[in-house]
């Protein structure tokens, strides 16, 4: 039996994730997170695709996008390349990814954001890091303005949500983020109990 077909919609947001094969990792050192990064630029560039959050955790990394009209084949290119080239720098020849890409068509706003935080407080809740700007292979530093954000990470979308002007938007963004830290985790395909919020 063929594995399904994925559900494309042209514009919409998405949250992709990506385990390391047999849970093994996939990132070795600041190289790593700088290859990612590199990988996810040019993905986003050349297939139509707004970056909101990223993290790559040891053995796994989870994006939340929003693509054009070429979701699945940009996807299987910055896997297929970080791979390559993470194989090559480590003299591996193993599968670094198991299975295929998983993702989940966010529906609503409080879905959106509530994706966005998952992803950055992955280090918090999985690598023991107090404070999710401390990761390094993540946005947040973007989002709070310690660092610029490159062409192709949208931070201001999402900022948007939170206030007018940037210094605002930025503290309330925060305090919306670790407000997540120790909380039950209310995004689809990240907890089984879970389902897609929907704004009161």
């Amino acid at each position: 039996m063929g594995r399904p077909h994925r559900i494309e919609v042209p514009g919409g947001f998405y949250h992709v994730h990506t385990r390391g094969n047999d849970r093994q990792d996939i990132s070795f050192g600041n190289w790593s997170g700088r290859l990612f990064v590199r990988e996810l630029a040019r993905a986003a560039q050349r297939h139509g695709w707004r970056i909101l959050a990223y993290c790559l955790m040891t053995n796994h990394y989870h994006v939340v996008l929003q693509i054009d009209e070429r979701f699945s084949a940009g996807m299987c290119e910055l896997n297929g390349r970080f791979a390559t080239t993470s194989n090559w720098i480590n003299k591996r020849k193993d599968h670094l990814f198991g299975q295929r890409f998983k993702s989940h068509l966010i529906e609503d706003d409080a879905y959106l954001l509530a994706s966005v935080r998952y992803v950055l407080l992955n280090p918090v809740r999985s690598a023991g890091v107090r404070r999710p700007e401390h990761w390094r292979s993540s946005n947040m530093r973007a989002f709070l303005g310690t660092e610029r954000p490159p062409a192709w990470l949208d931070v201001d979308f999402v900022l948007g949500y939170f206030g007018a002007t940037p210094s605002s938007a930025r503290r309330h963004f925060y305090d919306f983020v670790v407000e997540g830290i120790g909380r039950p985790v209310p995004v689809p395909g990240t907890d089984p109990r879970a389902v897609p919020l929907t704004r009161g």
